[in-house]
């Protein structure tokens, strides 16, 4: 089984001072934008700036001069680096792009946001490197359509499954010699709406599930799959240790294995979604018969509910809880004295085997537990006094 990774979208802040001091306040507006708002790919990342100077010779690389700088963009687990390269003296002039040793010529027709350059639109060089972005992918699927087996897989996911090319990502990395690892970044088609809020509400950021599958050679004789999720629906899942997804089998197909990390994900979000719902009707259907004597409950997440009842002139109080996977795992009974204590705490008894079924409904549990306590509270009456003191 392949632990979960968690999935980062913050923007990393750390140099963000040093790098807008650092370069022409000519190109600062631009600079800004960049750093705060372009968020490139399915993963949403953001883009890193690094290596700042200055493209005159004549001019030191002091600060408020630079106007060249490299880019860091995340892209199907790996990161690209390019290199963008204004003119201080001529800072309208849309820049120059160095794309490293990869042999990718974007399609200039394709960057509009570069054909008609615009200095005073503070979004213009987001846009480009979007752009650019795009042309990147489209750049890879070409690579991929070369090499047999890996196009099979490629058309496969296209066609058997819900992934579409804007919710993929493919990197092929190439030498002289070799072809591979290769990877596939798949953004999975999960419905994470119904997760409870309380679950996600402390936690900004998107949703999100990505599986990358790497092929460590073109023939695939070795492949290696990693789900990263976004923090917040991590921890609604109970934390990474707490889904594991399987290994990739042999003489399976990618898009075989795409739909059943799929499945197996979506329905651990549904079944999270099916146990809060169940918790929900479980209090509401003890509110409806006992909400006169609610102490109180969870109006939350719907894990405790207390009461206070009377029996003969003998006052004590209910507490119920229930666990994450309610139904399927029962609920805990404890009855408590309100009159006796017990090495300092308030005496109480544990019932763990009051009458249960996950397959009843909130209204007959209820009714059960009703049963249960009237045939059981002159017993817990008389050990209060027995066992705990005033």
């Amino acid at each position: 089984m392949q632990k979960v990774i968690s999935l980062s979208f913050g923007v990393d802040k750390m140099n963000e001072h040093d790098i807008i001091s650092s370069v022409t306040p000519k190109l600062s507006h631009l600079v800004i934008k960049l750093m705060r708002d372009c968020e490139v790919g399915i993963c949403a990342g953001h883009v890193k700036l690094s290596d700042l100077n200055c493209g005159c010779p004549t001019v030191s690389d002091a600060p408020g001069k630079c106007d060249r700088f490299k880019v860091t963009i995340p892209f199907a687990g790996q990161t690209l680096t390019w290199e963008v390269l204004f003119d201080e003296q001529n800072p309208e002039d849309p820049p120059d792009f160095i794309f490293g040793s990869d042999e990718f010529f974007p399609n200039i027709d394709r960057l509009p946001s570069l054909v008609d350059w615009d200095f005073s639109e503070p979004a213009s060089l987001t846009h480009v490197i979007n752009e650019l972005v795009i042309e990147y992918r489209r750049y890879q699927e070409r690579l991929v359509s070369e090499i047999e087996r890996l196009n099979f897989e490629y058309t496969s996911l296209l066609e058997g499954t819900a992934v579409t090319p804007d919710t993929m990502e493919i990197h092929v990395s190439r030498t002289e010699n070799r072809v591979g690892p290769i990877n596939f970044l798949i953004k999975l088609h999960v419905d994470f709406s119904k997760i409870p809020e309380y679950m996600v509400k402390l936690n900004l950021g998107e949703d999100a599930a990505l599986l990358l599958v790497t092929y460590h050679t073109a023939e695939g004789s070795r492949i290696t799959p990693q789900l990263y999720m976004s923090h917040r629906l991590e921890k609604a899942l109970g934390g990474g240790n707490n889904l594991r997804i399987p290994v990739f089998p042999e003489q399976s197909c990618l898009s075989d294995y795409v739909q059943d990390v799929t499945l197996l994900l979506q329905n651990k979000v549904d079944t999270i979604v099916n146990c809060f719902e169940k918790r929900r009707d479980y209090i509401n259907a003890f509110l409806e018969q006992f909400g006169r004597s609610v102490l109180e409950f969870d109006s939350v997440s719907f894990t405790k509910v207390g009461f206070l009842f009377e029996w003969h002139d003998f006052f004590f109080m209910v507490n119920i809880e229930l666990p994450a996977m309610f139904p399927k795992e029962k609920p805990s009974l404890t009855l408590q004295s309100i009159y006796h204590e017990q090495k300092g705490r308030p005496y109480s008894e544990p019932y763990p085997d009051y009458p249960y079924s996950p397959r009843w409904n909130g209204a007959e549990m209820a009714d059960r537990i009703r049963q249960y306590i009237l045939e059981h509270i002159g017993t817990f009456q008389k050990k209060s006094v027995t066992c705990g003191r005033e």
